[in-house]
């Protein structure tokens, strides 16, 4: 998958796309994306057991220009166990809580 690199308050993190992840996992966006889909979401988990939901809209980029990424290096090396080997950044959110640090799943969720 392509790699994507983004740069957050001076410091770098190189990943992949939330949204081609999810996709390469069979779950479609762009066109697809719409009525009951609308209520999907990605459960993103981690090793001490945090957990976030991203809504499907959110990653798609029909719907929205935010970057979501999962990203595996830091500063050009992989990160430390304390926060990798994964770990999902989100550049321009105001607020870090779904930054998850030790990502170990991403679970397609329906809301009933």
């Amino acid at each position: 998958m392509p790699r994507i690199k983004v740069t957050v308050e001076g410091t770098s993190f190189e990943g992949v796309e939330l949204r081609a992840v999810v996709e390469k996992g069979g779950v479609p966006l762009g066109d697809t994306l719409r009525g009951k889909r609308m209520a999907s979401c990605l459960l993103v988990e981690a090793a001490d057991g945090y957990r976030v939901v991203i809504a499907l809209p959110e990653i798609d980029p029909a719907f929205s220009d935010k970057k979501f990424v999962l990203a595996f290096l830091k500063d050009g090396k992989p990160m430390d166990s304390k926060e990798g080997p994964y770990r999902i950044v989100i550049p321009n959110e105001k607020r870090m809580a779904r930054w998850v640090r030790q990502v170990t799943g991403l679970k397609i969720v329906e809301v009933q």
